[in-house]
C-alpha cells in the first residue's frame, strides 16, 4: 500500500468546527495564536519530512509527518491531515514514497490551506517573525 495522493480530496481544506472546538476550550486568542503558529510552521514541518525522506531516516520522517498530521487535525486542515495519515501508513508498512510526488502533493495541500486560511482571515500579521520592533 503506497501513499494515496488523492487521500482526503472529498474533505474540506479547512473545517471551521475544529477551530471552533479550540476556541470553546481555550478561548479566541489562544485559538487564533494556534492557527497563526500552525500556518507559520507549515514550511518547517514540510522541510523536516523532506529531510527525513532524503536521508532515508524513517523515524525522523514519521515523527515529522505525525506532528504535521496532529497539528493539521487541530487546525481543521482535514485534507492535509488525511494525506499525512496516508503517508504515515505507507511508511509504517515499509513503503518508500516517491519524493517528487510527496513534494508535489504536500505543497499543493499546504498552498490550499494557506489560501483558505487567508480567505478566512487566519493569517498572522505581516510583521510576524520579522526583524521589525
Amino acid at each position: 500500500m503506497a501513499e494515496d495522493p488523492d487521500a482526503g480530496q472529498d474533505l474540506p481544506v479547512l473545517d471551521d468546527a475544529a477551530l471552533q472546538d479550540l476556541r470553546d476550550e481555550a478561548g479566541d486568542d489562544a485559538a487564533q495564536k494556534f492557527m497563526e503558529e500552525y500556518l507559520v510552521m507549515l514550511p518547517v514541518r514540510a522541510a523536516k519530512i523532506f529531510k527525513g525522506l532524503t536521508r532515508g531516516d524513517t523515524e525522523t520522517t514519521l515523527e515529522a509527518i505525525i506532528s504535521l498530521r496532529v497539528s493539521s487535525g487541530m487546525a481543521g486542515a482535514r485534507r492535509l491531515e488525511s494525506y499525512c495519515a496516508s503517508l504515515e501508513s505507507a511508511l509504517k508498512h515499509g513503503h518508500s514514497p516517491d519524493m517528487t510526488a510527496v513534494k508535489a502533493v504536500l505543497f499543493a495541500n499546504i498552498r490550499q490551506v494557506v489560501r483558505e486560511a487567508s480567505r478566512r482571515g487566519h493569517l498572522p500579521p505581516k510583521s510576524h517573525g520579522s526583524a521589525e520592533s
